[in-house]
């Protein structure tokens, strides 16, 4: 079992905000501003995070473009593919590096994401001494099918990390990029548009179980069930609601 990571408290009371607070400056906006910058093609830019608030972690940020008001499912198509192809090789860069038991790379979206920047971005951050492979599975991350190819197998969680609904995309790590950012794309349209009206927020977790394949994990944020809160039970929908949502995102992929 992992121990817990340290967070910074006093230095994460210093990071700019303004998903809450829109009228506040956003540092991302201004690149020609920004220091430790690792990689850069066109208006993505990988750099050092400069609130490293997690003790025993490499913190890395990735801006995604220059536009602060977009978001990943309203990028055009070769945009959506351009950023994944970026961020996926960084992501292997990092975890081909020798001194991290394992690798993080994620994006959070919207009020309740527990993001604190709302110009898209991600980050990969890699840890020192903490394997997140003890405590996910693959069963995690697999399901109710909504559709399967050679190249990908995309399913709704019948186990999930948290609940209540996880849509999940097994990969191959060679299959074509441009595919697999239209079915994240599509999938996001439909959990911020016909899923509920209540979705405004969103993560989105890339692993690495040491298999024959990825897998991206996308999960609505609400305010968290108080049973997982207090007992790590998860919840998932009931098999109504589920098949309704088998047959609608279903809808929304056929492409």
């Amino acid at each position: 079992m992992n121990n817990p990571l340290l967070f910074n408290i006093a230095m994460g009371r210093t990071k700019p905000e303004n998903i809450r607070h829109k009228d506040a400056d956003c540092p991302f906006c201004h690149p020609e501003q920004l220091t430790d910058i690792l990689a850069q093609d066109g208006s993505i830019i990988w750099l050092m995070n400069k609130y490293p608030v997690l003790e025993r972690t490499w913190q890395t940020v990735i801006i995604e473009g220059d536009d602060c008001h977009s978001e990943y499912s309203r990028f055009s198509l070769d945009k959506a593919e351009h950023v994944l192809s970026f961020s996926l090789e960084k992501w292997q860069e990092t975890m081909a590096r020798p001194e991290f038991t394992s690798v993080l790379y994620f994006k959070n979206y919207g009020p309740m994401s527990g993001g604190s920047i709302r110009h898209p971005h991600s980050q990969i951050v890699g840890l020192y001494d903490y394997d997140y492979r003890e405590d996910i599975k693959e069963y995690h991350l697999d399901g109710w099918i909504v559709d399967e190819t050679d190249a990908y197998r995309i399913t709704i969680s019948d186990k999930p990390i948290i609940g209540f609904f996880e849509f999940n995309i097994q990969f191959d790590p060679h299959c074509r990029r441009r595919v697999l950012a239209l079915r994240i794309q599509q999938i996001l349209r439909y959990l911020l548009g016909d899923f509920s009206r209540y979705a405004a927020s969103y993560n989105l977790f890339f692993y690495d179980l040491h298999t024959s394949h990825y897998y991206v994990k996308i999960v609505p944020r609400y305010l968290t069930s108080p049973l997982y809160v207090g007992y790590r039970i998860s919840q998932v929908g009931n098999d109504e609601r589920i098949h309704s949502m088998l047959d609608e995102l279903r809808a929304a992929i056929k492409n």
